[in-house]
């Protein structure tokens, strides 16, 4: 009977190390993919640069700058869509005085590009916005591009639900620097105004060329699959993927 016992509790020993150390292998690996670590490009007009809260001027070192993203758009919040800063009209973002501001102030109001990440650093912990800037300069129109079309890949297996053609102008755009490594994509549907849509890519070089067109302010034409993903109790759960980009003739639509 003691044997037997002493079987079953090496047994149960035995059993509660294994538990214990594949959580632990496995641990870094699930606090990796829920590590937020981002890339984007955002184009617009730059309508604001300033600092909140400046009363308390020891603790908030922060300024925080906002761009009305694609062409002569209003403000606006949408909720749902993934990631969060793909929807808010201004596009926000954060920096320090000393980095940016005298070249910010200079070139409000035109047309930019800028260039961000997140997280932000801790000393910009104190600004509403979540990207921090990394670099900004004009959107430049007479750029003459060496490629106007381009065709790229859908990765995902999810059936196809529609598909269509959208007109407009890519605004924002985010790499996603996880395990998985996406890319998503917002437009401005048609010349100007306040209808966005947004986009999945996952073909690396399809992101390089929709960067190119952002960059430019170039309106396109975006060719997409609408996939199935996942489906819940809710119901179905759709994206739509980008499958090639077009830069049209800007001059027929100016």
């Amino acid at each position: 009977m003691m044997m037997k016992k002493f079987f079953v509790y090496g047994i149960s020993t035995f059993v509660l190390s294994l538990i214990v150390i594949a959580s632990m292998i496995s641990a870094p690996v699930y606090s990796q993919s829920l590590i937020i670590d981002t890339k984007g490009y955002a184009s617009g007009q730059l309508s604001r640069i300033g600092r909140d809260n400046a009363l308390n001027r020891t603790l908030n070192k922060a300024y925080v700058g906002e761009v009305l993203l694609g062409h002569e758009s209003a403000s606006f919040i949408s909720f749902g869509s993934i990631p969060q800063n793909l929807v808010t009209n201004p596009f926000q973002f954060c920096f320090e005085k000393d980095d940016f501001y005298d070249v910010l102030e200079e070139v409000i109001g035109y047309d930019v590009v800028i260039e961000y990440k997140m997280p932000r650093s801790s000393a910009l912990l104190s600004c509403p916005a979540l990207n921090e800037l990394v670099e900004v300069y004009l959107v430049d129109k007479n750029i003459i591009p060496e490629q106007t079309h381009f065709i790229g890949d859908i990765r995902t297996f999810g059936s196809e639900v529609s598909y269509g053609v959208e007109f407009g102008r890519i605004t924002n755009i985010i790499k996603n620097k996880n395990l998985a490594r996406n890319y998503f994509m917002t437009m401005q549907i048609g010349k100007s105004g306040d209808k966005f849509r947004h986009f999945v890519m996952d073909d690396r070089d399809l992101y390089h060329f929709a960067v190119n067109s952002l960059k430019m302010a170039a309106l396109v034409k975006v060719h997409y699959s609408e996939r199935l993903v996942n489906r819940n109790i809710y119901g179905h759960r759709t994206r739509l993927f980008v499958s090639e980009i077009e830069i049209v003739d800007q001059e027929e639509f100016e």
